[in-house]
């Protein structure tokens, strides 16, 4: 159950946790020690630190988190906006991986760093499943490229189906264009609850992509992958997600083979100012 605890000793009485709490539930006017909260506390809390982070004290501790166990923000670690950029134009998607997987503890690391994502009412609801074995990975190829024949038997003309014709070639050919090798896939999943959770699980998947890059990694989205794991039942047991839980996306990572030299460029942004 969500609760605050003030220590009064060093609580200075500036409001900051009443200003800041997104859902107007610590209501001490300036000047005063926030009291007890109220009932509807526990209820439309969501735990997203705001309060514990804002005070510049260390006085409010959460029941989810207190002071000490999060880190002084230190705004001089924040790239500008020149250096910003250049990340984001350097992050490539990435399909020519070394074939040494990533180590374990990197792996808990990143995807760590993508649990800082946003998430709807901050309920966090993505979940992660890790493939690295070189046999489960080809097995699950195997598995989009028999979802591919069965669609390519059912829509033969589909606007899909020269795609799927060239991507099943290739495997027959020992060539691998649904993972391209990678030697580890994440998978994020969740229960749907409130509707937002494909929506987080994306924006998760993008933190880690964009994290890969600052542990030496490169990520691709598995698209084929994710489409046949959706609609193709197989897929149900091998993958053996938690009851009621859905898969969202995927991402190839891995220590890339190559280094891009060059920052390419993008469509200029179409914006409507009103």
């Amino acid at each position: 159950m969500p609760a605050i605890t003030i220590d009064e000793t060093l609580c200075i009485k500036d409001g900051l946790c009443s200003t800041i709490c997104p859902m107007q539930i610590i209501t001490p006017p300036k000047g005063e020690i926030p009291p007890e909260p109220k009932p509807e506390f526990s209820k439309w809390c969501t735990s997203c630190g705001h309060c514990v982070s804002i005070c510049p004290t260390g006085a409010l501790s959460h029941s989810s988190m207190n002071p000490d166990q999060c880190p002084t923000a230190d705004y001089k670690l924040i790239p500008g906006p020149d250096q910003f950029e250049h990340i984001l134009r350097l992050r490539r998607s990435i399909r020519r991986f070394k074939k040494t997987p990533p180590e374990k503890e990197v792996i808990e690391r990143l995807i760590s760093m993508a649990g800082y994502a946003p998430s709807g009412h901050n309920f966090q609801p993505v979940r992660w499943q890790v493939f690295t074995n070189r046999d489960d990975l080809n097995q699950l190829v195997d598995m989009v490229c028999d979802w591919m024949k069965h669609m390519l038997n059912e829509m033969p003309e589909a606007p899909h189906a020269p795609v799927f014709k060239e991507v099943v070639k290739a495997w027959n050919e020992g060539k691998d264009l649904v993972l391209h090798e990678a030697p580890c896939l994440v998978l994020a999943h969740s229960r749907i609850q409130t509707g937002t959770e494909p929506t987080d699980a994306a924006i998760s998947l993008a933190y880690l992509d964009l994290a890969a890059l600052s542990l030496g990694m490169g990520c691709c989205w598995a698209g084929l992958f994710t489409m046949a794991a959706k609609l193709w039942e197989p897929f149900g047991q091998f993958l053996d997600l938690p009851k009621g839980h859905q898969l969202h996306g995927a991402m190839m990572v891995g220590y890339p083979k190559l280094k891009f030299q060059r920052l390419p460029v993008r469509n200029h942004p179409e914006i409507q100012w009103r």
